[in-house]
């Protein structure tokens, strides 16, 4: 799911525009492929090109574990205003991603983890069930941004059940007016409309001095007996400021309130 949205866009470590967030601790395993992953390839690429040639809309095909677009149809391109020719067939997330409206990318990559979790969080078997539906802005070749609505759904899994190929549909959207980023997730085997609860996590949200020191080192490694021997608190101090960190970033874990604080900027 790109990082810029979501379930298709995840870029290279410090490559990116915006902050990325960290996908690979959402997956079941590392990605686990049975040989025949070249030929599964191929035949989804030929039925998105036979697609796109049909159609006026950007299309795009995201390889999660290659981290790049394994294809990008020419109105995708031209959308972000790009000359179709000037690109090869793998291009990673910061060539669209420099095109999204600055206050647009915190947002989107919140949303972007908050739906991989919804999405890995499913049965193996309905995973590609599900539409993600992101409106956002990108500037043009005339310089002037525009509201673009994207569609994301699965093309692939591995073996283990993890996201692998996802498909990327994109159009100008006939809500210039509006200037938030919105998001929404559809089951389109029930028409169920599913809203996250926190997939926006408030930039409002604050840590206290404390907590940010004790959530840095948490994300050094530090286990709680040494952060209480190093901040010469109680083991049940350290503990309780945990806690309540995971509660203001409505986080499950460790990992999940580090990663939720540095989309936000709470912590570098």
């Amino acid at each position: 799911m790109r990082g810029n949205t979501d379930l298709s866009l995840q870029s290279l470590p410090g490559r990116s525009m915006r902050s990325s967030p960290d996908y690979l601790q959402l997956l079941n395993t590392y990605y686990d492929f049975d040989g025949v992953e070249p030929d599964r390839l191929d035949k989804q690429l030929a039925l998105v090109r036979a697609m796109a040639q049909l159609s006026s809309s950007g299309v795009t095909v995201y390889d999660l574990q290659k981290q790049v677009h394994v294809y990008a149809s020419r109105n995708f391109y031209q959308l972000y205003g790009y000359n179709f020719e000037d690109w090869q067939s793998q291009v990673e997330n910061e060539v669209f991603d420099r095109k999204i409206h600055p206050d647009d990318r915190d947002a989107l990559a919140r949303n972007g983890y908050g739906a991989m979790k919804f999405m890995m969080q499913q049965s193996v078997h309905t995973r590609k069930h599900f539409k993600l539906v992101t409106e956002y802005r990108i500037l043009t070749d005339e310089q002037a941004y525009v509201r673009v609505s994207e569609q994301h759904q699965v093309l692939e899994l591995d073996a283990s059940g993890n996201i692998w190929l996802s498909l990327g549909v994109i159009d100008i959207s006939p809500n210039q007016k509006l200037t938030e980023v919105s998001m929404q997730i559809n089951n389109f085997h029930t028409g169920e409309l599913i809203k996250l609860e926190n997939n926006c996590i408030s930039e409002r949200v604050k840590l206290t001095a404390r907590e940010k020191e004790i959530l840095g080192m948490v994300g050094s490694g530090k286990l709680s007996k040494e952060i209480s021997a190093l901040l010469d608190i109680s083991v049940h101090t350290v503990n309780t400021h945990r806690q309540r960190i995971l509660e203001k970033l409505r986080a499950d874990n460790s990992i999940e309130a580090l990663q939720s604080a540095k989309l936000i900027g709470l912590i570098a």
